[in-house]
């Protein structure tokens, strides 16, 4: 008998110690998806000193969450639970507390982003709580 694989991970698992930052794509090969995807490993520091996790969730492919493989129906009720479209290009900013913060169709000017988490009261009082360790790798 052969038994489909337990993934064991779901975006409520993240409430309250991440912020996950969802990238929604039809594939891979999306120009908009590659380009999303590098300009977040180029500021990886900057996403660790924010909490944030990414979800890859594409139609066609493997997803991920916070680094962990979903289930492509995992995927797809994510998808449904933001209204997001099979082929439709979308990134998604969600709160610790689980609240859609941002919205956008397009690769995200990720200074624009940080600024929006920074200006959150939760935000505020993990950086006075905090010293970033990303000006140090600026050296």
């Amino acid at each position: 008998m052969t038994t489909s694989p337990t993934f064991g991970v779901q975006l409520s698992d993240f409430g309250w110690k991440n912020r996950p930052l969802l990238i929604f794509a039809k594939d891979h090969q999306s120009p908009d998806f590659t380009d999303a995807l590098n300009e977040l490993a180029r500021r990886k520091c900057e996403l660790n000193d924010r909490d944030m996790i990414v979800g890859v969730i594409v139609s066609q492919g493997r997803s991920t969450l916070g680094g962990r493989e979903i289930s492509g129906l995992e995927a797809a009720a994510i998808r449904r639970e933001y209204g997001i479209t099979n082929d439709q290009f979308s990134i998604l900013l969600i709160g610790k507390d689980g609240g859609e913060k941002l919205r956008l169709h397009e690769t995200p000017d990720l200074d624009t982003v940080f600024a929006l988490i920074d200006s959150m009261p939760m935000r505020q009082r993990e950086m006075a709580a905090n010293s970033s360790g990303c000006d140090e790798d600026l050296r």
